[in-house]
């Protein structure tokens, strides 16, 4: 895959989870709650996998 396709597939991710979770929450907090919220869940739960994938590249890349 070309690096463009990919870069624009992670931060598609990352919006999407952003925007699930906002809009899953949306009557139960504030906006500023909610976006802290999703920012603090993809923090943990998303973008650890995608920093795994690009070092996993870049060791193959090494080699």
């Amino acid at each position: 895959m070309r690096y463009s396709t990919v870069f624009y597939i992670t931060i598609g991710i990352v919006l999407f989870f952003i925007m699930v979770t906002v809009l899953g929450d949306i009557a139960a907090e504030d906006a500023a709650g909610m976006i802290r919220m999703s920012i603090e869940w993809l923090t943990k739960y998303v973008l650890p996998w995608i920093f795994l994938y690009w070092f996993i590249k870049l060791v193959r890349k090494i080699k």
